[in-house]
């Protein structure tokens, strides 16, 4: 009976060890990891997708009420966020890069460039914690009174001009420095942690992007383009 538990201990090791490495081989590549999320079993299982070449892109405009549920920062109050998913062409690695993807408003001519995590997370902690404003401000008063001229005991009238200086501090909904660049480290590990790796990669990966727009259209309507290869590749986002 222990031999053959033995056994069994050694074959569950082997199978935990070798999957992933068949895995990959089925795929005609070394074994990977990266950051992000788990990619679908296909670029056609997102709602929207296409494909050049054997390269297949598939993409997922996350909804406000979504973003809450998969976040715990609060990317609503500063962007827009999409899932992507890439399916490199089998033998050509591809190198995915922030600056290969775009969003653009249908009717509009201005695209937006995804945005770091490092730097929404700035954004999302600015917003929660504003910058403390000091304000000065000034006035001028007039003053009269008399006095006895001790030479010639006559009553004297005199008259001056006084001025005055404030400074007011706003403290709004400041926090202590050292928790709110806690808070920020946090938001930003989260981020990176599910956003679409920046990597040489020849595997199926998914994650995703931010993009600053923290006050959408109502039905507007968006496009992903990507431009990491010979000629644009185009998703309509629903």
């Amino acid at each position: 009976m222990r031999r053959n538990f033995t056994r069994s201990r050694i074959l569950i090791f082997f199978v935990l060890i070798l999957e992933p490495l068949l895995a990959a081989d089925s795929y005609g590549q070394s074994p990977e990891k990266h950051e992000g999320t788990v990619p679908r079993v296909n670029a056609a299982a997102y709602r929207a997708h296409a494909q050049k070449d054997g390269f297949n892109l598939g993409a997922e405009l996350i909804s406000p009420k979504d973003a809450s549920s998969i976040f715990a920062a609060n990317v609503n109050r500063c962007c827009l966020v999409v899932q992507v998913a890439v399916y490199p062409k089998k033998d050509q690695p591809t190198d995915l890069s922030l600056f290969d993807f775009m969003l653009v408003e249908v009717g509009s001519d201005k695209p937006v460039r995804p945005e770091s995590p490092t730097t929404v997370a700035a954004k999302l902690e600015e917003k929660k914690n504003p910058p403390v404003d000091v304000t000065t401000s000034t006035g001028v008063g007039y003053e009269s009174g008399t006095y006895t001229d001790p030479v010639t005991g006559q009553t004297v009238h005199v008259r001056g001009v006084t001025t005055s200086a404030d400074v007011g501090v706003s403290t709004g909904n400041t926090v202590p420095q050292d928790v709110a660049d806690r808070d920020r480290e946090i938001i930003e590990r989260e981020l990176y942690a599910k956003g679409l790796p920046e990597a040489k990669v020849s595997l199926p990966v998914a994650g995703y992007l931010y993009f600053f727009i923290s006050k959408p259209k109502k039905r507007a309507k968006y496009r992903l383009v990507y431009t990491g290869l010979s000629e644009p590749l185009t998703l309509s986002l629903p």
